[in-house]
């Protein structure tokens, strides 16, 4: 199950110096505690979305919200120097990382299929995608300078990562098909191969 969600994290703890507190007028007695909030998924931070501040007099033990505070107060917690925390961005780095991987490796397959297209042998197995929205493969069993014979896989698949799968012997029977080189290569072209495995 993935869990879209925010999370506090206390990131800087201290005094206020040379300050009073506002109800027991008490001088270096306001401890501040600051938490920086993020977004996580399935607790995975993805990055941060705000912070938040806590005020409290260890004399009186009153607590202030920020906007309470004298400006004087507000201007040393905005100077205060936080941690740096680039682990907040840690799922944003890598659902960037897995994104970037995706799309190399789908330029890197095209640019291969693109290839083996061209050349086709007997033995390389076509991935297929068909108009109804299903996937299947196809084995090249011959090759002739004009033709190419091939035998299609009796079943189907849902999604992409499925056809693999279905790449068994047993799964080929009697659907053989033949198409001429410049029919494979318009069935590339209009993205009906999607991909050839060549062993």
């Amino acid at each position: 199950m993935v869990l879209v969600g925010t999370r506090d994290s206390n990131i800087k703890n201290g005094i206020i110096l040379n300050e009073k507190c506002p109800k027991c007028n008490e001088e270096n007695t306001l401890h501040f505690s600051i938490y920086r909030r993020y977004t996580h998924l399935t607790l995975v931070p993805l990055f941060p979305v705000g912070k938040t501040v806590f005020i409290n007099c260890n004399h009186c033990d009153e607590n202030f919200d920020y906007e309470d505070l004298s400006e004087s107060i507000q201007l040393k917690l905005r100077n205060k120097k936080l941690d740096a925390t680039p682990w907040m961005f840690l799922g944003s780095i890598i659902l960037a990382g897995f994104i970037i991987f995706s799309i190399s490796n789908y330029f890197e397959e095209k640019d291969e299929t693109g290839i083996l297209i061209k050349n086709p042998i007997e033995g390389d197995v076509y991935n297929l995608k068909f108009s109804n929205g299903y996937y299947s493969n196809m084995r090249i069993d011959k090759v002739t300078r004009d033709s190419v014979y091939t035998t299609h896989n009796d079943f189907d698949a849902y999604m992409p990562y499925e056809v693999d799968d279905l790449d068994k012997s047993e799964n080929f029977s009697n659907q053989k098909v033949h198409y001429s080189r410049k029919d494979l290569l318009k069935l590339y072209q209009e993205d009906e191969i999607i991909k050839i495995s060549r062993k």
